[in-house]
């Protein structure tokens, strides 16, 4: 009955505030003192304690028994000290509501997205077709096989809808860019729209864009209904040779409740064209469609595309590169591990130098910090977004990846069992059937990481067997499990500093 008493008093507080606490909990980029508001609601500490406490008590035997007998006073005391505990949290998420809410955290409604700051880097995203890079490298075959996909003029195609993906900073948009201004696909289709999708996929706004890109008129789109946007775009479809370009789409619910403007594969001439960082999007969309997944760069691709930033007047005859610059730079480029972006903005920087190789020392001394500051559209701020798009279940499961060591190939059966043993990942029960185990259920989720190009799959049969992460979103795993006190890695620099660190509730020793 005690035991009773303290759920009912933990559930009530948190059911009240779990909608405010994911809106602020997706909103902690934004602020420190949101973050630590939000790290210091530790409910779970005050309930495992209690937990650890009286689960030592119930043991099995005679022994056990008359034990627990003699301690039973005892225990009623520590329930009503962990309920009065938990009282006390609840006043405290109380006054935090009132305090969140003076920052513009509102709990969110059914279906309504955690405003975050991660608005800022989408708006910074946002693509336009006509503005493309001249410094691409290694997409050249990429290019001609998805011109050459796009242009077969079989209605019977499987290949109607094609599709590019991979994770944050590999070119996606970019190689999209360069097919859409490319001269054979320019003459082929009748009718051509770009359409940048985006996080927040905004129905209406897309289907206006895509009409409004094929007959070239804003003026009329804007005054049709949502039936007389999908209609006119899909009887234009259907009728004439039309490439739609659906840049960045992020999930399968955005295709989902787009895919009325489009008509079914084999019933049309046009041709869809999409990026995504989740591989689920492009099968579910249409599974006999073709798939293009970009990889990162080998080492002379990187090298060159490095060269093309830092060094922008090669090409002059009397430009000389410095050899110990060279040498700098490709242990630099070989740290950004063929992430195209990384390699951009490090080249960028570099470029500012006026080749000084004092200047190149004391970046190749800070290169992270150097790809990090000062960079609204740096590496770590686009592989951010794949992480702020995570739903709930998913946050745990990735920051658990910071526990491993960099380059370490992670045993999938030994992660899951990890998962299930820290309780980050417990059975499903499904009104129905039987549900699924927990051991099934993190299996699921770890091929939602690799559908989501978040994890580098290594081997694989009927399911993944190891995997690595790259350097970067590593990186980017390491900063938020250390920004959400869910790690700490001890290692010889910072073993010291162990006792100083605060409430975090995982240790990894490196």
């Amino acid at each position: 009955m005690a035991w009773s008493a303290v759920s009912s008093a933990f559930a009530g507080g948190a059911e009240i505030h779990a909608k405010l606490l994911e809106d602020a909990d997706s909103r902690q980029g934004e602020s420190g003192t949101i973050r630590l508001w939000v790290s210091e609601i530790n409910a779970e500490d005050v309930v495992e304690a209690l937990a650890l406490k009286i689960g030592s008590r119930r043991k099995g035997g005679l022994s056990n028994t008359i034990k627990r007998s003699a301690c039973i006073l005892n225990e009623g005391w520590e329930l009503c000290k962990t309920k009065s505990e938990i009282e006390k949290i609840k006043a405290r998420i109380s006054n935090l509501t009132r305090q969140l809410q003076t920052y513009g955290v509102k709990g969110l409604r059914e279906g309504e997205e955690a405003s975050s700051s991660s608005q800022a880097r989408r708006e910074l995203r946002r693509s336009y077709p006509h503005i493309i890079e001249d410094n691409i490298v290694g997409l050249k075959n990429e290019i001609e096989e998805l011109v050459s996909v796009l242009l077969i003029n079989d209605e019977s195609s499987n290949h109607q809808l094609a599709s590019i993906c991979g994770m944050g900073g590999l070119g996606k948009t970019t190689l999209a860019k360069k097919v859409y201004n490319h001269d054979r696909v320019r003459a082929c289709f009748d009718h051509m729209a770009w359409v940048d999708v985006s996080q927040q996929c905004q129905r209406r706004k897309v289907w206006g864009d895509i009409l409004a890109g094929l007959v070239s008129s804003n003026k009329e789109v804007s005054k049709l209904s949502d039936q007389e946007l999908t209609a006119n775009s899909f009887n234009l479809l259907k009728e004439k040779r039309c490439l739609v370009i659906l840049d960045d789409i992020w999930s399968v619910e955005a295709w989902d409740s787009l895919k009325a403007a489009f008509p079914m594969a084999g019933d049309m001439r046009s041709k869809i064209l999409l990026t995504s960082r989740n591989k689920e999007v492009a099968s579910h969309a249409d599974r006999k469609g073709y798939l293009l997944e970009l990889k990162c760069l080998n080492e002379e691709d990187s090298w060159n595309l490095f060269q093309k930033k830092a060094f922008p007047y090669r090409d002059s005859s009397d430009y000389k590169v410095d050899a110990n610059m060279e040498e700098l730079g490709k242990d630099m480029v070989k740290r950004c591990a063929g992430l195209p972006l990384a390699i951009i903005v490090l080249g960028g920087i570099l470029a500012t130098k006026n080749n000084s190789l004092l200047e190149w020392q004391k970046v190749f001394a800070n290169v992270k910090l150097y790809l990090k500051s000062g960079k609204a559209q740096g590496p770590e701020d686009v592989l951010a977004l794949s992480y702020d798009d995570f739903p709930p279940y998913l946050r745990l499961c990735f920051l658990y990846l910071s526990h491993f060591p960099e380059d370490y190939e992670i045993l999938a059966d030994r992660l899951i069992q990890l998962w299930v043993a820290e309780g980050i990942v417990s059975s499903k029960q499904e009104e129905g059937d039987e549900g699924q185990i927990a051991e099934d259920v993190a299996e699921g989720y770890l091929m939602e990481l690799a559908e989501r190009c978040m994890i580098q799959v290594r081997e694989r049969d009927i399911k993944i067997r190891s995997f690595q992460m790259h350097d970067l979103m590593r990186d980017v795993c390491l900063s938020k499990a250390k920004q959400e006190k869910f790690f700490y890695i001890a290692d010889q620099s910072n073993a010291c500093q162990l006792s100083t660190i605060g409430r975090v509730r995982r240790v990894s020793v490196h």
